[in-house]
């Protein structure tokens, strides 16, 4: 099969914090908003035929990560050359509507709102989540870039990463690229990890056997008024199952909260140095290529997205030029050592 040589967009000003054995990168999202791209298409197809090939930069800090990314492929420099694509040309510009289940403005703020004392100090000093609460959040996602990417994604055999074409120009979507953006841990999970934890703390607070739906667990935290250990505990059950990994339908028919979830928060040390970004990114890959597969091609009713959107969302205006000089602003308060979400913003 042929190949061609590493030719995809590399994500400059690495924060140092960035190295997958145990320290931060970027992530954002917030309610189910729909965004639709039809607003820009006209100013990305004007310009996307001049956007020149991104040059790959290499870093130290880009150095750092690749030791453990390494461990998930050997063959990260290098794209097989794809035989065929999921959309056509003729897709790229029909409206579409995506919805994103991963609620970071409404979740923060009612986690500010309601927490008190050493339970918000635990959010804000976790060495993965403190981002989330600095950030530049915004009501609702800008995913028409991520849907632009979405209609250029490449049929490949490999499903540890995603590869989007551009003009020509492969993007890459892999461990290391999420882990730039988010700031959360990409090592490797530690081992058995579905088993640690334990349900007691679940069934003791939702009752034996019970079935947990996200809906569930947000009543619980806003019930509970005064400050705990147990409403500590549920607060991060309420944060990860709202930001990390969502559901695509909610109400009677929504799925229960993702059981390792639940057996987390019972032990709030792994909650501190478990790879969330890890846990996520994988989550995201299922999401892309069950989407893929949905759409057979042709670009259909609204789809849902229930992960961790915001490194995705990223990837397209960091990677794509016009999007980036029309959309993308620099936070110059950011801290130097913040993931890439803590960096940028979108208008």
């Amino acid at each position: 099969m042929p190949r061609t040589k590493n030719a995809n967009v590399s994500l400059t000003e690495t924060p140092p914090e960035a190295n997958l054995e145990g320290v931060p990168p970027p992530a954002v999202v917030e309610s189910e908003a729909t965004d639709s791209i039809s607003n820009v298409v006209a100013t990305v197809r004007a310009n996307l035929e001049e956007v020149p090939p991104p040059a790959v930069v290499e870093s130290e800090a880009t150095d750092s990560i690749s030791n453990v990314v390494a461990t998930d492929s050997n063959e990260e420099t290098e794209a097989l050359q794809p035989f065929k694509m999921y959309f056509s040309p003729s897709e790229y510009t029909k409206p579409f509507k995506i919805s994103a289940k991963c609620y970071i403005h409404k979740v923060v703020g009612l986690l500010e709102t309601n927490l008190r004392g050493k339970e918000l100090k635990w959010f804000k000093e976790h060495p993965q989540f403190r981002h989330f609460f600095h950030m530049h959040r915004d009501a609702n996602h800008k995913l028409m870039g991520m849907w632009l990417l979405f209609l250029r994604t490449a049929c490949l055999e490999k499903k540890r990463e995603v590869w989007f074409i551009v003009n020509g120009v492969p993007i890459r979507y892999s461990l290391k690229e999420f882990a730039l953006m988010s700031g959360l841990y990409c090592h490797q999970y530690p081992k058995s990890y579905e088993t640690k934890g334990s349900m007691e703390f679940v069934s003791r607070i939702f009752g034996p056997g019970a079935t947990i739906k996200y809906q569930d667990v947000e009543e619980k935290f806003l019930s509970m008024k005064r400050s705990s250990d147990d409403r500590l505990r549920v607060a991060v059950l309420y944060f990860l199952s709202s930001i990390i990994v969502g559901k695509t339908k909610t109400g009677d028919k929504a799925p229960t909260v993702e059981k390792f979830f639940q057996r987390a928060v019972a032990d709030l040390d792994l909650c501190e140095t478990f790879p969330w970004g890890r846990y996520a990114f994988d989550q995201n890959l299922k999401d892309i290529f069950y989407i893929m597969e949905k759409c057979e091609g042709v670009v259909g009713p609204q789809k849902v997205f229930p992960s961790f959107v915001m490194p995705l969302e990223l990837l397209a205006f960091e990677s794509i030029p016009v999007l980036k000089n029309t959309f993308c602003v620099d936070v110059g308060s950011a801290d130097p050592n913040c993931p890439r979400m803590c960096k940028r913003k979108t208008s």
